[in-house]
């Protein structure tokens, strides 16, 4: 492996737990490798630090796979990938199941995506170095799980910032796109191909088990309702009417399948709008909520559009608050990475206050965990999941 030097403070930063190298922060590198290949990163004397995989085409120029000295191969991703496993099922998921099994730089796997739906396995990949290693990623799928199907998710934007295109596709078995998945005891029908993510939000499984308290006999506002997780469950714990409000043509034909796959018709009423329209009209007819429900996507593409993203975020939980009753619950998320968690509380503290109102804090939670958060790397915490309860000044 080629050998590259990096500065002082990158040295530290990597030795804290940090698995990135940015492209200003190389001292010493010789043209003894293409983009893809693994590498050795060394300090001033020379001393190994970390291997990872390198490309020129990115900022973020080396990802680290390992902080020891070893042969980074098939054995390897095999080894990461079965040390992933083995955290989730010693957590309580269940091999038939559906859970997230790489998070990425999270599972020590940068670049890497693999989500389990049952009998199916989706993967994604984000970078050129872990790319090269696409062929053995897939029979190390085939060799663990034993899966009916395998399916590329790789139709993100953030490739072709490592100079690769977008890709999706039935890489092996069955090619049925649509299936049925089952959590908690309800029946969800994903998009393996057309859904978002690779199919389903599974990060917020274990957000959507504690709502109970706050949906029991409750008016409830699912935005953002996708494939109704969240108003399913609010109808399963006893809601006593649910609003699931979506924007997507094709997606809220999947929310309304999956209202009726779970029989709940008459709880939920599926809603077709633009969220910030919707809510408005609903506030402007004087309609308003026990609990309102906010699962927005990411406002934020980047760090140059924080200042659109505040504003969004801002918006969209003000006209939450304003459609709530006093003492009632408002559960608001963001998956901006880029938002932090001190600037989502500081957003909603806002909110408030141009709403009229003050906020207690009830819960605050992060994504599920299978997909884990490294001390050492604020990147893989992009997951915010509040529970706040409106009080009247």
């Amino acid at each position: 492996m080629a050998a590259i030097k990096v500065s002082k403070r990158c040295m530290e930063r990597l030795l804290s737990g940090h698995l990135w190298v940015f492209n200003n922060e190389i001292t010493k590198a010789g043209d003894s490798y293409s983009n893809g290949d693994t590498v050795s990163i060394i300090d001033g004397r020379g001393k190994f630090i970390a291997s990872g995989y390198i490309n020129n085409n990115s900022k973020i120029i080396i990802r680290i796979l390992s902080f020891k000295d070893e042969p980074i191969d098939k054995d390897f991703l095999k080894k990461r990938i079965e040390q992933a496993l083995k955290y989730r099922l010693s957590l309580g998921w269940q091999m038939k199941g559906s859970f997230r099994v790489v998070f990425s730089e999270g599972d020590l796997l940068p670049g890497l995506i693999v989500d389990k739906y049952e009998d199916v396995i989706s993967f994604q990949i984000l970078t050129l170095g872990m790319e090269k290693w696409k062929e053995d990623i897939v029979e190390v799928l085939k060799d663990i799980f034993k899966p009916k199907s395998i399916v590329e998710r790789s139709d993100v934007d953030a490739r072709k910032k490592e100079g690769l295109l977008p890709r999706k596709g039935f890489l092996y078995g069955d090619e049925n796109s649509k299936v049925v998945i089952a959590l908690d005891g309800l029946n969800f029908e994903i998009d393996l191909l057309e859904g978002h993510k690779t199919g389903f939000y599974l990060d917020q499984q274990e957000n959507r088990k504690i709502i109970r308290p706050y949906v029991k006999d409750k008016r409830v506002l699912d935005c953002f309702a996708y494939a109704g997780a969240f108003a399913i469950y609010s109808a399963k714990y006893g809601a006593m009417e649910v609003v699931a409000l979506e924007a997507s043509g094709k997606i809220f034909e999947m929310l309304s399948r999956n209202i009726q796959l779970n029989g709940f018709e008459n709880i939920i009423k599926p809603e077709k709008g633009d969220a910030f329209d919707w809510l408005r009209n609903e506030y402007k007819q004087g309609k308003r909520y026990d609990c309102v429900m906010l699962d927005p996507p990411s406002f934020v593409k980047g760090k140059e559009a924080m200042a659109g993203a505040w504003r969004g975020y801002k918006d969209i939980n003000i006209l939450g608050l304003k459609l709530l009753n006093d003492n009632g619950y408002l559960i608001t998320s963001s998956c901006s990475q880029n938002i932090s968690p001190a600037t989502f509380l500081d957003i909603l503290n806002d909110a408030a206050q141009d709403a009229g109102c003050m906020l207690q804090f009830v819960e605050n939670r992060f994504q599920s965990r299978d997909h884990p958060i490294l001390f050492g790397m604020p990147e893989t915490y992009y997951l915010k999941f509040v529970v706040a309860r409106k009080v009247a000044k």
